[in-house]
């Protein structure tokens, strides 16, 4: 049973995770991670492909700590881009880059009917027809990222910058260790965001905000190091979601998210926040 007024209410929704959908997220966590364990040169031979309205395909290293803070290796995929990163995986030349990119790949069939549920809440409750028929299609174009951040860091370190998703909403899929937290409404305080295995949990990204008329806020999210992943990393995987009729978020006029005030979007006034959009 899904609460969709909890997106209003806590900003995000928990909504139960399907056994075949958790077992093959585990399958293709243990698939990234035994691709993280490859060399790193052999890591940088798998090319990353830009995509300005979201995020592109491939491979990606951050090892240095910089604006944003996030030192981390990730990998971007798409049921549409199937056949180019397997290609990309072969040549490689070694099984666990394309043991991975098939396992990360089964994920979009099982993922569909659980957003198609979601969103079908979203249509009944803000009365936006076909809302359900949008996910849907775009099941081609989910976004699979798969995350390691690396250890060697300070507990209660912050990891991952505060930031909202700049797509429509985001379902997360896993993590190794707790440590993401979301910003209160009145902007005043970080409040844990656990999963369980029982559950997962959708939260509103820019692009379902916009499509709202800001009747729900893209969640300000954060990560911070607990003990454990501050020796030995953290490794996580989410799935943003875009669909048919939603606006994008224009990343070359206005700049990376990370650089905004943490929760900017939750109170601004309506033309200066749809001004950040293109279609």
């Amino acid at each position: 049973m899904i609460n969709i007024a909890d997106i209003e209410n806590r900003g995000m929704v928990y909504v139960p995770y399907p056994s075949a959908l958790r077992r093959a997220v585990l399958d293709a966590i243990a698939a990234w991670e035994a691709f993280c364990n490859l060399p790193e040169e052999v890591k940088l031979r798998f090319p990353y492909e830009p995509d300005k309205k979201q995020s592109g395909n491939g491979y990606e290293l951050k090892k240095e700590r910089g604006e944003t803070l996030d030192r981390k290796e990730d990998f971007h995929l798409r049921l549409s881009a199937h056949d180019e990163l397997l290609t990309n995986a072969r040549a490689l030349g070694d099984e666990r880059a394309e043991q991975f990119v098939e396992a990360a790949l089964l994920l979009p069939d099982l993922i569909e009917p659980l957003l198609v549920s979601f969103a079908q809440e979203v249509e009944e409750r803000y009365k936006v027809q076909g809302f359900s028929t949008a996910v849907a299609d775009a099941k081609p174009e989910f976004l699979l990222r798969f995350l390691h951040y690396f250890g060697d860091c300070e507990p209660e370190e912050m990891i991952g910058s505060p930031h909202v998703d700049k797509g429509g909403f985001t379902l997360h899929l896993y993590e190794s260790d707790k440590g993401v937290e979301h910003l209160s409404t009145d902007k005043q305080s970080w409040i844990p965001m656990p999963l369980a295995h029982e559950d997962t949990v959708i939260f509103p990204a820019l692009g379902l905000q916009q499509y709202l008329g800001s009747r729900v806020k893209a969640l300000c999210h954060r990560i911070v190091a607990t003990p454990e992943c501050a020796r030995q990393g953290r490794f996580s995987a989410v799935c943003f979601v875009d669909f048919r009729g939603a606006r994008h978020y224009d990343k070359a006029r206005h700049g990376r998210l990370q650089k905004f005030p943490p929760g900017f979007n939750y109170d601004m006034p309506a033309e200066q926040f749809n001004d950040l959009f293109v279609e």
